[in-house]
């Protein structure tokens, strides 16, 4: 009897939980901002790439691009702390031919790739000029953010939730009622999600510059954007009186 009270349990369980309408009147409510802010950090991704026949000489080139790099990056005045690499990645390149395997070794490649944080935004045109024409350098992309992001969420937060609540109350008295209390608030825009998750998130909106001259068909941007766009979206659901 035990197991069939159980199971009528899980069950009943799993039916609340699949059903996200709340049982009391309500309205939910979505505002969004953006907010135009000036860049105060670039994070720089690119790859450094060696091929030859030898794989001991693909090893050595890769080094020497690397002590390159770093070279540019000690003339720049950009400690060595802000950059960050991956595990060297080495694959073979075998002649090509429909229908068959193993066929010969043309050579090696080796790769590795490296995060780089450029927090005095004055270094970065000229770095990124010297860095974009240095052999070997590929798949290069920047990224400004801002490091005030806590200060820009706290403001955009409160005003986006004065803006929730003011419209709540209008839709509330367009169908005699009143706003009774803020039920739950999330980022999300889906009506499931917004009954199930409660939660507040912050999601600038990055902007990337393509460093490959072939890349889109753009050509080589060096320059520091003058301002990115910080993004906030909130949706709450108010309790009806």
């Amino acid at each position: 009897m035990k197991y069939v009270i159980a199971a009528l349990s899980l069950i009943i369980s799993m039916s609340v939980f699949a059903n996200p309408v709340p049982e009391f009147p309500f309205v939910i409510v979505t505002e969004k901002m953006e907010q135009e802010v000036k860049p105060d950090l670039a994070k720089v991704r690119f790859n450094l790439l060696a091929y030859d026949k030898s794989s001991d000489n693909a090893m050595e080139q890769l080094t020497k691009l690397s002590a390159q790099m770093l070279e540019i990056l000690k003339n720049n005045g950009i400690p060595m702390s802000n950059l960050e690499s991956t595990q060297v990645d080495k694959s073979t390149k075998r002649a090509r031919k429909d229908g068959a395997y193993n066929l010969d070794i043309l050579g090696y490649e080796v790769q590795q790739g490296f995060n780089l944080r450029i927090a005095d935004l004055t270094k970065y045109p000229n770095l990124m000029n010297q860095l974009v024409r240095l052999d070997g350098v590929q798949n290069i992309d920047a990224f400004f953010e801002t490091t005030r992001e806590n200060e820009y969420k706290e403001k955009m937060i409160v005003d986006l939730s004065l803006k929730t609540r003011k419209k709540a109350d209008v839709l509330a008295k367009a169908q005699s009622r009143k706003v009774k209390s803020v039920y739950g608030i999330t980022t999300e825009e889906n009506f499931g999600q917004a009954y199930a998750t409660f939660s507040l998130e912050y999601n600038p909106q990055a902007y990337a510059l393509a460093m490959a001259a072939d890349n889109y068909g753009m050509e080589l941007v060096m320059a520091v954007p003058e301002f990115i766009k910080v993004g906030q979206r909130i949706t709450a659901i108010y309790e009806l009186k």
